[in-house]
């Protein structure tokens, strides 16, 4: 029988994007999932036009969607000097997001 986790875990752009097609008013949310037992989790989340959450993918979470969910608001934290920035002037390397060019390169050196 197949977990809720490998069912679930990195798939939740497809099941929002599914719940969409079958019911057009909502409106998909990217941001982070706490739970209470994982921590911040990447994740991306449905909003009915009543602002209640509909969370198709939430199984794959031990808290199961009891935890707290925040919407991304477009800024990042440099991982050199910690300094904000918005994500679309952000410099990433993998999965590192910096400032400018200079924080890359400082933290890879």
């Amino acid at each position: 029988m197949e977990s809720d986790y490998t069912k679930y875990r990195g798939k939740c752009k497809e099941f929002i994007a599914q719940a969409i097609k079958e019911d057009p008013t909502l409106k998909a949310v990217r941001g982070y999932y706490y739970c209470p037992i994982w921590g911040e989790q990447q994740h991306w989340w449905c909003v009915r036009p009543d602002g209640t959450i509909y969370d198709p993918t939430a199984k794959q979470f031990p808290s199961k969607g009891t935890g707290e969910y925040v919407e991304f608001d477009g800024n990042i934290t440099c991982e050199y000097c910690g300094n904000q920035t918005t994500e679309k002037t952000a410099h990433f390397n993998g999965h590192h997001a910096y400032c400018s060019y200079n924080c890359a390169y400082r933290d890879v050196m």
